[in-house]
């Protein structure tokens, strides 16, 4: 979706407004229908970030306006469930932060942007709802959006395929595809022969913090 600073700015506003009161319990209702009869429909004044959309572009019809628009929807609806307060809570004090220098409403929309479809948004969404929603834990939500979104939907199922014993340590063989993608790190080692250090080649790969995290959550499990 391609936006001028003025719009920019709105869409912020009006996702930050959503995040903290917007009433996201309709957004079950707009995963049922066609988009283009949602857009034109009384329901979208129940969340502000889709009215502005609509209302900045006065009608969506062209291509990367409509899958914005279904990106966002898919993100809202992984938070339906959230409670506003919990919503509200978690928006100020991501920006009460001094290492978050972007606003919220603004940072999400550009990762909901970076998504590649819909079902990357929803990922996204539940991510944000586990870390930021339930835990608090910022930084490491922003590290794990950096990794999904260098990541093609399908080496996110290969990876969320791996079995639960086995996921957490591959050797380099088995860990190719993921190997400069955030999800596992190889970390150096040595041994000590005599009075000498020497560096040992290292096998396997270890998962980190980012990959347990998307292994975890959008495999639905405790995380």
């Amino acid at each position: 979706m391609v936006i001028n600073d003025q719009q920019i700015s709105s869409l912020s506003q009006s996702m930050e407004l959503t995040m903290e009161m917007g009433n996201l319990s309709v957004v079950g209702e707009i995963g049922e229908v066609m988009l283009d009869a949602v857009l034109d429909d009384g329901i979208l004044r129940d969340i502000p970030v889709l009215g502005t959309i609509v209302g900045t572009s006065k009608c969506v019809k062209n291509v990367s306006d409509i899958l914005f628009a279904k990106k966002l929807i898919a993100f809202l609806w992984g938070i339906k469930d959230a409670d506003v307060k919990e919503r509200e809570y978690a928006i100020v004090k991501w920006e009460n932060d001094a290492r978050y220098r972007a606003r919220v409403g603004e940072t999400l929309l550009n990762m909901i942007n970076r998504c590649d479809d819909t079902q990357k948004a929803l990922w996204l969404s539940k991510l944000f709802y586990n870390l930021v929603l339930k835990h608090g834990y910022t930084d490491v939500f922003l590290r794990t959006e950096k990794t999904l979104s260098m990541l093609s939907v399908a080496d996110v199922y290969s990876f969320l395929a791996l079995p639960s014993d086995k996921y957490q340590t591959l050797t380099l063989e088995e860990a190719e595809w993921y190997s400069h993608t955030g999800l596992y790190r190889m970390e150096d080692h040595g041994e000590l022969f005599g009075m000498e250090f020497l560096q040992v080649p290292q096998t396997k790969m270890t998962i980190t913090e980012v990959g347990i995290c998307i292994y975890t959550i959008l495999n639905d499990m405790k995380y």
